[in-house]
């Protein structure tokens, strides 16, 4: 090795990047998509430097939703707050939790949802590096530097909604120029909660608001049977969740049967009857195949 590089090498500084696997998979920096039971390691990949304290935590939102139109469109802040994952101190692997902390969980969908994570690890020769965590913000949320993994329960409409668990409401959500809050994982409004998992199940669909949203999901066909992963849809309230469970009497939408959605509040799974949101008269929307 020549002098020059040995200095260069020498003179180059530690580094440190948050990486993720599935299972057996080989770890990398991307975002971790995966399923409900699926187990996520974290890693701690340093570089230049050996390891004498390491600390994790949870990057979470502290607040269950806030509004980007008063008075007029603008990126208002998410809060967010780190919590301490002292399971995991002194190793630069930790097995992914994503059970949040601030908001709170749905009992319907255990397992499921969205977890920012930071890793800190201080050198033995007492240099402190740390990946990106809540003061890394753009677009009123965490950026895309700070690593997330994100669980969803299968691959239906409403597997890929529940991947927003554990994120606030945001009243207009979408935001100009494509830089919408729910493909980043920040939060979403009822309509782009919706419109997400459709995108990320790999159909055609176009971010829009409740009004306009049975341009995509057409008014169910009278006659059809109202199933699971069908829209309900209450225009008087300027509202749009999902059809969770139809409950008894079943074939027909009423108080009694639960949706997914979200409304001024984190998404979370509810019977009809209980929501403030929801309005009469209630209309049944089914995406195309």
């Amino acid at each position: 090795m020549s002098v020059f590089l040995l200095t260069m090498l020498l003179a180059a500084k530690p580094t440190l990047e948050l990486h993720g696997a599935v299972g057996e998979a080989k770890p990398k920096r991307d975002w971790v998509y995966a399923k409900q039971g699926q187990p996520v390691m974290l890693h701690a990949v340093l570089r230049g430097a050996e390891a004498q304290e390491v600390h994790w935590f949870k990057v979470e939102p502290t607040i269950g939703a806030i509004d980007n139109t008063t008075p007029s469109f603008h990126f208002e802040k998410v809060t967010y707050a780190e919590t301490a994952l002292p399971s995991c101190d002194g190793k630069l692997t930790c097995a992914a939790d994503i059970t949040p902390t601030k908001l709170a969980p749905v009992p319907q969908l255990p397992g499921v949802g969205t977890m920012a994570f930071r890793v800190e690890v201080i050198s033995k020769d007492g240099v402190t590096l740390s990946t990106p965590g809540m003061s890394s913000t753009k677009y009123g949320g965490l950026t895309p530097e700070v690593f997330r993994v994100t669980l969803r329960r299968d691959d239906s409409l409403i597997g890929y909604a529940s991947e927003l668990l554990n994120t606030p409401y945001i009243f207009g959500s979408a935001g100009p120029d494509g830089r919408n809050q729910s493909d980043l994982l920040i939060g979403s409004d009822c309509a782009d909660l919706i419109i997400y998992a459709r995108r990320r199940s790999g159909k055609k669909a176009t971010y829009t608001s409740s009004y306009e949203i049975d341009r995509q999901a057409p008014l169910l066909k009278a006659g059809k049977v109202p199933k699971a992963g069908d829209l309900v849809h209450f225009p008087a309230s300027r509202h749009v969740a999902i059809l969770f469970e139809d409950r008894e009497p079943v074939g027909q939408v009423d108080e009694n049967d639960l949706i997914l959605h979200t409304c001024w509040a984190p998404p979370t799974v509810q019977r009809m009857g209980d929501i403030d949101c929801v309005s009469r008269p209630y209309r049944v929307l089914r995406f195309p195949e």
